[in-house]
């Protein structure tokens, strides 16, 4: 089974685009399936936390944008449908419901087994400080990782309007000694130009309900030409949902 593709919000409706390598890559179009490279990803994909037999959960909620606090509840179904609902401040539950959903997508476990997504090495960077870089093959988003510690600490994508990085500063382990993220940065540039369109510092901590690690704080700081911006999303009283 492919494993779930989430993107962070406002990339959703990104387009392919021809691919770009990192300094010193091999061209794309030499890039043939290397067993390791593909082994390394399938790993790191393995060493990460995810919700199996997941039942969904409820959770009282407290959202501020900028200072502007909004109360109100989330229900997270079994497949991961996120429901918000604030005291009548509709761009908030928006934004929560956009992050929530990322945050559940990632966790939700897409069953044992599966095809590992064929890779290869495209560059000779074994000791670059975030990791080896690993190249998808025949990927719409054009996909490369690094990978250091069997944790994901770099992901790149791009499309047609823009591209992105993901830059993983920290992961925890769970009780089951699984990673869970904690702090990363999404940085995205404008796909023509590479002129920097936003910088988003992300941090989140978790809780443990039975033999779960649910979402319990996500904070964002945003920077934009000219401007920053704080959010946070507050989550407390976590109630598993029964089948």
């Amino acid at each position: 089974m492919m494993k779930r593709l989430c993107l962070p919000l406002f990339v959703l409706a990104v387009t392919a685009a021809p691919a770009r390598c990192e300094p010193g890559a091999k061209p794309g179009a030499a890039l043939k399936e290397d067993p390791a490279a593909t082994k390394l990803l399938a790993d790191a994909r393995a060493a990460r936390a995810e919700w199996v037999n997941f039942p969904g959960f409820k959770a009282d909620v407290t959202v501020n944008l900028d200072g502007r606090v909004s109360k109100g509840s989330v229900t997270v179904s079994d497949k991961g449908d996120v429901a918000v609902k604030l005291d009548g401040d509709e761009e908030a539950a928006k934004w929560a419901k956009g992050q929530l959903s990322s945050v559940v997508g990632h966790r939700l476990s897409d069953g044992p087994g599966g095809t590992p997504t064929p890779c290869a090495f495209p560059a000779d960077d074994a000791h670059h400080p975030l990791g080896r870089t690993v190249q998808v093959l025949n990927d719409e988003f054009h996909s490369s990782y690094r990978i250091r510690d069997r944790q994901v600490i770099v992901v790149n994508r791009t499309g047609r309007e823009a591209r992105f990085t993901i830059t993983v500063l920290e992961n925890r382990l769970d009780d089951d000694k699984k990673f869970l993220p904690v702090s990363y940065v999404v940085n995205y540039w404008d796909a023509k130009t590479d002129a920097l369109k936003s910088s988003d510092a992300f941090h989140q901590t978790w809780t443990r309900v039975g033999k779960f690690d649910l979402p319990d704080a996500v904070d964002l700081v945003r920077a934009t030409p000219g401007k920053l911006e704080a959010r946070s999303i507050r989550l407390s009283n976590h109630h598993l949902l029964t089948k």
